[in-house]
């Protein structure tokens, strides 16, 4: 898998990119057939969501679809992580100011994402802005793709911080905040039973990560739920939504007022969603 991200990369740094995207639509028949599996998850999860609305033929043209966008979505990020003057062309940044207002106390702001579009474009993005970002993540399986992706976001000098040890994912989330920085969490993940919150997703349970509020309450950051998508014409489109109130409300009701609004990008978007392959997602 690396070696063929990295040959990917070479690709989309000597290469056209209508080259390699004409040849992932070549592969992506076969690529299809081998994913049996994943196939499956994907087709649960939509039904979880559509049920008899969608009828197989349309669920197995979604799932395509899906896996279309996923290997187009790679190639993109590797094609203008070398590239950025020409993203900088194509993207558009919608309430910005709502970011700066955000950042003004100076005690950081806790970015609430998803595996939605491009996000790590998005992550290129804002600190080709100016903006200090750190994203927090879990450990993976597969540590040759672990150290792939990490070297690739310290060239653009986005901070990767792992979930363990603990007592270092403090310290460094805690410290990036008090340096004002942007802390971005991506709150679509399904967390162990023993953690987070139980909150409504789609009609179904979902457990989510209560973080967004826990570093509120600790240091009075303020929270912007922030998300990208990509239109018809390949332009990318960062949206940041208004400041999220969480005052006077329980922590169960605010994860999942935060939730409501990833369902809400994932109605309007399903297809640029990377959930529906997780065959975590539901509790």
């Amino acid at each position: 898998m690396v070696l063929g991200l990295k040959g990917m990369r070479w690709a989309m740094g000597s290469l056209p990119q209508w080259f390699v995207k004409l040849n992932i639509f070549i592969l992506t028949p076969i690529v299809y057939a081998c994913m049996g599996h994943h196939q499956e998850i994907c087709r649960r999860n939509f039904k979880l969501v559509y049920g008899d609305a969608k009828t197989d033929q349309q669920y197995a043209a979604m799932i395509k679809q899906c896996l279309v966008n996923v290997s187009i979505t790679m190639a993109d990020m590797l094609y203008y992580m070398k590239r950025p003057q020409m993203l900088e062309q194509i993207t558009s940044f919608h309430n910005e100011e709502r970011l700066k207002e955000a950042l003004k106390p100076g005690k950081g702001v806790v970015c609430v994402s998803a595996h939605m579009g491009n996000f790590p474009l998005m992550f290129v993005m804002l600190r080709k802005r100016g903006y200090k970002v750190n994203v927090i993540i879990r450990p993976m399986r597969n540590k040759k793709f672990s150290k792939f992706m990490f070297d690739m976001c310290a060239e653009w000098g986005i901070h990767m911080i792992q979930t363990v040890p603990q007592r270092n994912f403090i310290k460094e989330t805690f410290g990036a905040l008090k340096r004002n920085e942007l802390l971005f969490i991506l709150l679509d993940e399904v967390v162990p039973g023993d953690v987070g919150v139980e909150v409504d997703f789609f009609g179904t349970k979902v457990r989510r990560a209560a973080g967004p509020l826990l570093f509120q309450q600790k240091l009075h950051s303020s929270i912007i739920p922030m998300f990208v998508v990509k239109d018809e014409e390949g332009r990318f489109h960062i949206h940041m939504e208004e400041i999220f109130n969480s005052k006077g409300r329980s922590e169960q009701d605010n994860i999942a007022g935060l939730t409501k609004i990833i369902e809400a990008y994932v109605r309007d978007y399903p297809l640029q969603w990377g959930g529906w392959f997780n065959k975590r997602w539901k509790v």
